[in-house]
Order: structure tokens, then sequence, then C-alpha cells
């Protein structure tokens, strides 16, 4: 019974590893274009679950994801189950992604660089950190399949979130823009995984 019971633990560890392998797509620049966010619409307040969401910036981007992580059982996880490093221009590019590494842990993420291919600030400069914020069912059965390495389109607004004892998460800002390279709580609308 024992040697059944390792057998099934170890198949199953052999799956999700073979299933969290990184997509590779080769040399080159995947995803060109910074993301587009834009201020100046009127969207009232969403609601999620138990949150109230106010958006504060629009945002449509096209980008590579670095690295991702999912969470079960933390205070946010039921909110925003997944969160990501996505990446774009050369943050795009194998040869660079070679050299540079955004562990995600805690929700937080770092950045280690093996051997620098860019500036420091020009690494920031090209990374979204965010709390994907599913808007349905749909775009959260979708974030569960995402890998490092996809190429994904996400269409939705950086929101700022009231929890039910008032306890208010903000999206990172520097003066009247959003800092992506900081923390973003994304509620995505769209997504789509391109490759």
């Amino acid at each position: 019974m024992l040697k059944h019971l390792f057998l099934i633990l170890v198949l199953a560890g052999s799956y999700y590893l073979w299933d969290q392998r990184p997509i590779k797509h080769g040399v080159g620049v995947t995803a060109p274009d910074a993301p587009v966010v834009e201020r100046g619409f009127q969207l009232a307040e969403h609601n999620r679950k138990h949150y109230t969401l106010q958006p504060k910036f629009r945002l449509n981007t096209t980008a590579r994801v670095i690295s991702n992580k999912r969470y079960w059982f933390d205070e946010k996880s039921e909110l925003a189950p997944v969160d990501f490093v996505l990446g774009w221009g050369d943050l795009s590019d194998e040869r660079v992604l070679d050299q540079v590494k955004t562990p995600i842990s805690r929700r937080d993420f770092k950045i280690d660089v093996i051997r620098p291919p860019m500036t420091f600030s020009e690494i920031r400069n090209k990374l979204l950190y965010m709390h994907a914020i599913p808007a349905n069912d749909s775009v959260a059965d979708q974030l569960k399949s995402i890998k490092s390495g996809h190429i994904i389109s996400v269409r939705g607004y950086i929101v700022d979130v009231h929890d039910r004892a008032d306890v208010l998460w903000t999206s990172s800002k520097q003066g009247k823009k959003a800092k992506l390279d900081n923390a973003q709580y994304v509620l995505i609308e769209s997504l789509n995984v391109l490759d």
C-alpha cells in the first residue's frame, strides 16, 4: 500500500513539474511594445466578492510572462489568485532573460541579475508586477493555465482595493503615473494567450 501511495505522489509531482516548465521562444524580442496606461476615464467602482475595486488607470498590454506564482491560502488569494511579472522589449528576449531572473515570493518579487545585460533602471522600466484579479470565471480559469514564457494580451484596470474590514490595498503610483514595476492590482477583463 505504501509503495502505491509513494508512486502516486511521485507521478503527481512529476506531472506538476513537467506542466510548469517554461515556454521557450528562442532568441529575439517577443513582445516589443510597452503597456498603454491611461487616465481620464469614468468608471464606477466595481464589486468582486466582498471587495470594492476603485479603478485608477486603464491598462492594455501584450507582454511576456517572466515569472508567475499561484496562491491558495493567503489573505489575498480569494481576490487575486495569481501574481505575474511581465516584461516587454529587451525583457521579452531569451538572451536577456537568461541573465535576469524575477522570482516571486510572499506577494513580492526581486530581480536577480547574473551578468548585467542592461542597467538596473532599464530592467525595472520594462517590468509590470501584477496581482491578477479576474473579472469573471472565464478569466479565472485562464489565469491558472498561464506559464512562464507565454505571451499574453491583457485588458483591464489598475485598481485600489477595499476589503470588508475597510483595509485598503493600493496600486503603486509615482506622482500621477502608475509605477508598473511595483505592486499593481489589476482587474483583468480580457485575457488572451498568444503563444
